[in-house]
């Protein structure tokens, strides 16, 4: 065992996490087309067939998903006078910004064929910028503490100017549909342009105000396939994986029924009514992120991440459970009730879930000798963009199984009956079982102290032989399974 003594954790100055931290509210931006306008706008005003929509929001997901690894695989590889990360940023922030206005240039007037293919087209290079972004600056971010605690407070800062954004992106639609614009397409389109204008300035920030700490190493570096395979070998990673997966599979296909239970069934088919509340609901969500902001160390520290993954899964599981009741038509204000409660929780779970990952970095950096902030990133998204590609084409299958015709303002009771448990059904199953495998995760605050001591000591020294994946030294490391928080 070694002996000795090392300092106190690397932590960035909190201007510097500040700094890095606005490219959230760049990164929702990109992603706000695909959140909340895309679906509602193409088949309620270009009145195009959910299938299609559906097909148009699933490949952008598939092809990203093919091209991830290979990008996070060079952006920690890169060698520039930019850094790894930067030069993916600065790139992606000015490329998304002209996808997002291109984006809505189509017309109702064109025909059904002319309208998906534009949509496809600039789905997929939305989607590659916004995959691009969101791995390579989160890996950014990952480089900014190697403290445990401290680990959550750099992402929930991230996260209070990400739900900053979202507190406008939740108004969005409800804005587009004011009179003011003339029409619903005019006021999506004006408010394309200010989405485009906010990711340039704050996707462009981080790229010119924080250094990169790591390297490449001087290693051989092994190829993509290689490298992809190695973080499998690393068991909470695999852990975390399949609980992501759980939550997409439950959210997703609720998500593809959502917006239409709100309006169709809660809100009686008023869109602004539904709209509004979303808006509301985003405004307790920022006041929620700022109040997690200060208390993210701490909170870390006493329950651990384990523990706080699971205290987030179980209050998901019971939001699930409780989607039957608080979705009664006629009463809105009963689904703006289930949205502000379970608004703290899913911020905490978000929050540890994202901050296990440079925990996982350390794991395979004192087995490999390499920092795959940007590798671990592009395979948790690609294996996410499959899934989620999957299950975007069945929620249009599905939701014109239920019978849903677009141009029919109010639909018939049978199809709102479908629509509900087409949506509640999967998100308890894949609620309850996420926490089940969130039970085998195993990251202690105890264990990592240990890792990260290992790594100060050896960083700067060679390593000894072994391949990827293979311990250095198992004396050192101690017993493979980590002990539980």
């Amino acid at each position: 065992m070694l002996n000795e003594k090392i300092s106190r954790p690397f932590t960035a100055d909190t201007k510097t996490i500040h700094l890095w931290a606005v490219g959230g509210i760049a990164d929702y931006m990109l992603y706000l087309s695909f959140n909340a306008l895309i679906q509602p706008v193409f088949t309620t005003t270009f009145k195009l067939s959910p299938v299609l929509v559906g097909w148009a929001l699933m490949l952008p997901r598939l092809s990203d998903a093919i091209v991830d690894p290979l990008v996070g695989h060079f952006s920690d590889t890169l060698q520039s006078r930019w850094g790894r990360r930067r030069p993916f940023i600065a790139l992606t922030a000015v490329l998304g910004a002209v996808s997002v206005i291109a984006m809505w240039l189509a017309s109702p007037d064109w025909g059904p064929g002319a309208q998906f293919l534009h949509l496809l087209v600039c789905s997929v290079l939305l989607y590659f910028c916004f995959g691009t972004f969101d791995m390579t600056h989160m890996a950014l971010g990952y480089e900014l503490s190697d403290d445990y605690s401290q680990r959550s407070r750099v992402v929930a800062v991230r996260s209070f100017y990400f739900a900053m954004a979202a507190v406008g992106g939740g108004w969005a639609y409800w804005f587009a549909l004011r009179p003011m614009w003339g029409g619903e397409l005019n006021g999506v389109r004006a408010i394309s342009i200010g989405m485009a204008a906010l990711i340039l300035v704050f996707g462009l920030i981080p790229v010119f105000a924080c250094g990169e700490r790591f390297r490449p190493s001087d290693r051989k570096h092994v190829n993509v396939f290689q490298a992809a395979k190695t973080v499998f070998a690393v068991k909470p990673f695999v852990l975390l994986l399949l609980v992501r997966v759980a939550q997409t599979l439950g959210g997703s296909l609720y998500g593809a029924f959502g917006f239409y239970i709100g309006v169709y069934i809660v809100c009686r088919g008023e869109k602004s009514t539904f709209t509004f509340l979303s808006g509301l609901a985003g405004i307790v969500g920022v006041v929620c992120a700022f109040l997690l902001m200060p208390l993210s160390a701490r909170l870390t520290h006493k329950l651990g991440k384990r523990r706080g993954i699971l205290v987030g899964l179980g209050a998901s599981l019971l939001s699930a459970l409780l989607l039957p009741i608080f979705n009664q038509t006629g009463h809105p204000y009963l689904l703006l009730a289930h949205m502000l409660l379970f608004v703290p929780t899913n911020l905490m779970l978000a929050m540890f879930l994202s901050s296990i990952i440079p925990d996982i970095c350390d794991l395979d950096e004192l087995a490999t000798g390499q920092r795959r902030e940007g590798m671990f990133s592009a395979v948790m998204s690609f294996v996410g963009k499959v899934e989620n590609s999957i299950v975007i084409l069945l929620g249009g299958y599905l939701l014109a199984f239920s019978g849903y015709d677009a141009n029919l303002p109010v639909q018939p009771m049978e199809v709102l009956h479908r629509m509900k448990w087409l949506g509640f059904t999967p998100a308890i199953v894949f609620s309850a079982a996420a926490l089940l495998v969130a039970w085998k995760i195993p990251m202690s605050e105890q264990y990592m102290s240990e890792v990260r001591r290992l790594l100060e000591a050896r960083r700067g020294t060679p390593l000894p032989e072994g391949g990827p994946g293979e311990p250095p030294i198992a004396s050192d490391v101690g017993d493979a399974e980590l002990s539980p928080a």
